[in-house]
């Protein structure tokens, strides 16, 4: 099939959940349910600037399942792949905001139900005894982008990449090093947080992955890039302010998804594009510029609920050219959140069947 037809396709697998952000900033506490998990939001977030987004993972058939679904099917992303488990709980994480003691927006993570304080359903990996069934159901596409380490997730994503797709690694940590490795090898691109994982570097390096991207946090990122076998010097590029910072959750996965579009709009062949060190600065800083303008929203994805992706875009490629500040103001639109809201309902024993495995 000519590049062309599916330019805009992505895959993703790995950590899709359904996020819970309770906000305790203001007079009363509140509660919105999403699609979420790092690569439920690079797939959503790709789905709303016009890609064909398919989701490959497990969850439960469940209420949070049937909300998860919901909200990814909103954004047109197709999730005839994720596997519906009977008696197995969807992947559950809370999301706490509340301002410190200098009166900052900070937000934590949980794995307990919020009223009851029961352990919630946690990230189950593809089988590997599935990995060839699922490869053969994939639509063509040109991105494969996974967040978790597993068998058949990698026996996927050299799949996809034998292809001719572009792979894009975001790992939460190492665990099994030789897996890592093999990961690392089918890999283009590799995004990890410095926090996170520890002597990744060297790993990165033997591996030979086109490109490397390290976050920084609040102080932005360093990238390095493979051209013709030789590796770059790093390269660091600040974060954007952000015009408002009332959530900084989802930062990375907006990153991420911009810097997927941006290259892969560029157009040419994947080896071409992942050794243009210009094209993938170019492709990071509008992932920043979009990771400073959803600062200004609750939720990871809460600038999406908000504004129309074309005066986005527009906004963002202003930005990075130095011509426009991130701002708020200039994106609000009649959109409103449509997130479930219910900060009384136990996460556990809501709907018709247990959560919990």
């Amino acid at each position: 099939m000519p590049r062309e037809a599916h330019q805009h396709s992505c895959v993703g697998t790995g950590f899709i959940v359904l996020d819970v952000i309770r906000n305790s900033v203001g007079t009363s506490a509140t509660e919105k349910r999403f699609a979420g998990g790092s690569c439920g939001n690079v797939l959503t977030i790709l789905a709303y600037f016009g890609w064909d987004a398919n989701a490959v993972g497990r969850i439960g058939d469940d209420q949070a399942g049937r909300e998860l679904v919901a909200d990814l099917g909103k954004w047109g992303v197709e999730t005839k792949l994720l596997q519906v488990e009977a008696g197995r709980g969807t992947p559950i994480i809370v999301q706490e905001n509340y301002l410190d003691a200098r009166g900052r927006p900070r937000h934590r993570f949980s794995r307990a139900c919020p009223v009851c304080g029961a352990t919630l359903p946690a990230y189950r990996p593809l089988l590997t005894t599935e990995a060839a069934t699922i490869a053969a159901k994939l639509p063509s596409h040109s991105v494969f982008y996974f967040d978790r380490v597993a068998p058949g997730t990698l026996e996927i994503a050299q799949k996809s990449r034998a292809k001719g797709a572009l792979v894009v690694f975001e790992p939460s940590g190492i665990k099994d090093e030789r897996l890592f490795a093999g990961c690392l090898s089918a890999a283009h691109v590799v995004k990890y947080a410095n926090d996170r994982i520890e002597g990744v570097h060297d790993v990165v390096a033997k591996a030979k992955v086109p490109i490397e991207i390290e976050t920084l946090g609040a102080k932005g990122l360093r990238l390095r890039v493979r051209t013709n076998g030789r590796v770059g010097a790093w390269k660091d590029l600040p974060a954007f302010s952000a015009p408002e910072l009332r959530d900084a959750a989802g930062s990375g996965d907006w990153t991420t998804a911009g810097l997927i579009h941006g290259l892969m709009t560029n157009g040419g062949s994947v080896d071409k594009v992942v050794a243009d060190a210009d094209a993938v600065v170019l492709a990071t800083r509008k992932g920043q510029a979009l990771a400073a303008l959803n600062c200004g929203f609750e939720g990871a994805r809460g600038l999406m609920y908000a504004a129309d992706p074309k005066r986005v875009l527009d906004l963002v490629g202003a930005i990075v050219e130095g011509t426009k500040e991130p701002s708020v103001a200039a994106l609000q639109s009649n959109k409103r959140s449509k997130g479930r809201g219910d900060d009384k309902t136990c996460l556990t024993c809501s709907g018709a069947r247990a959560l919990h495995p």
